[in-house]
């Protein structure tokens, strides 16, 4: 990818980070793929309930990092396939299949490091945590200029709500 714009967020509690999920979430359509980077506990589950929230995922339904199921299904507007490739390697992603459910959803990938493909054709975007105490965050969210839009409109609304 060339000409990658980015933008950061500073969440001071889990709740701004579900924030700034969900206010990302309102723009997200099927064909979206999200690349999740960060450590253990830099908050990438709890954006993904955010998301989920944005996405009328019913609030009955227990959204978790599927660490040992690989792969859950969340239904919403659309549906969510939400991936952990914690415990894969590159070639275990891979066979994973992954991009077959792209068209019909969003796909949102923790331990994106893990892959070493994306599908043709698709700008995803990439969001990065940082853990900075126990609960900030630093978020940045990453991508081409198909996502200006959408990131300029996150920061005029985080700038609406200070």
């Amino acid at each position: 990818m060339s000409n990658l714009i980015s933008i950061e967020f500073i969440t001071t509690s889990p709740e701004e980070t579900k924030e700034l999920a969900r206010r990302l979430g309102k723009h997200l359509r099927p064909e979206t793929l999200l690349l999740l980077y960060g450590d253990l506990g830099s908050g990438k589950t709890t954006f993904i309930k955010g998301l989920c929230e944005a996405l009328e995922v019913p609030e009955d339904t227990f959204v978790v990092s599927p660490t040992f199921s690989l792969i859950n299904i969340y239904k919403g507007r659309y549906p969510i396939f939400h991936v952990d490739l914690y415990r894969l390697s590159e070639e275990e992603a891979f066979e994973l299949g992954l991009w077959e459910n792209l068209e019909e959803g969003i796909i949102v990938v923790e331990w994106a490091d893990r892959l070493s493909f994306l599908p043709p054709k698709v700008e995803p975007l990439s969001i990065f945590f940082e853990h900075l105490d126990l609960n900030t965050r630093k978020i940045k969210l990453q991508g081409s200029q198909q996502w200006l839009y959408i990131l300029k409109e996150l920061e005029r609304d985080a700038q609406s709500h200070r």
